[in-house]
């Protein structure tokens, strides 16, 4: 099976979207220190960065505004959801930041270029509970007991 077969529609929050390209960023955070008058210096560690993907997309077609206003406000929607890349699979992401593009000499289509960082928040997670103290400990707890706090892992994607 080639990697053209393994290809997924991609989407963000069920709103369908063309992939240009789509890079997932990665890494490990770390803090080198240096010591003054000397040769020598010690890199500790800090554990995995949080998973982001950067991707450039678009939308194409005579109702390239309104499929483009769509894609928009799945983008602004709280909270993390469901973001589909054709050869990177499956994440629950949160939109971080966004640029939308119209010119002039392109008509019928707009352009996207959007940043996801690995949601805290997933569409799972989205049940909106009352405002009160017992439930912000509730959250609190629930996100203690998770795994959340960690940067992720490649497992993240699917």
């Amino acid at each position: 099976m080639s990697w053209r077969d393994e290809q997924r529609p991609p989407s963000f929050r069920g709103v369908p979207f063309k992939v240009q390209t789509n890079t997932r960023i990665g890494g490990r955070r770390g803090f080198t220190y240096e010591f003054a008058k000397s040769e020598r210096s010690v890199d500790e560690d800090l554990g995995r960065r949080v998973a982001r993907a950067s991707v450039s997309a678009y939308v194409i077609g005579l109702d390239c505004l309104e499929q483009a206003d769509e894609l928009e406000a799945a983008l602004l929607k709280e909270g993390g959801g469901l973001l589909v890349l054709p050869t990177m699979g499956r994440a629950i992401l949160r939109c971080e930041v966004y640029q939308r593009t119209e010119t002039k000499d392109e008509g019928g289509i707009v352009r996207f270029e959007m940043t996801f960082v690995r949601s805290q928040s997933g569409a799972t997670s989205q049940a909106q509970a009352e405002d009160t103290q017992a439930a912000s400990g509730a959250s609190a707890a629930q996100l203690a007991d998770a795994t959340d706090l960690s940067a992720g892992t490649d497992d993240d994607w699917s």
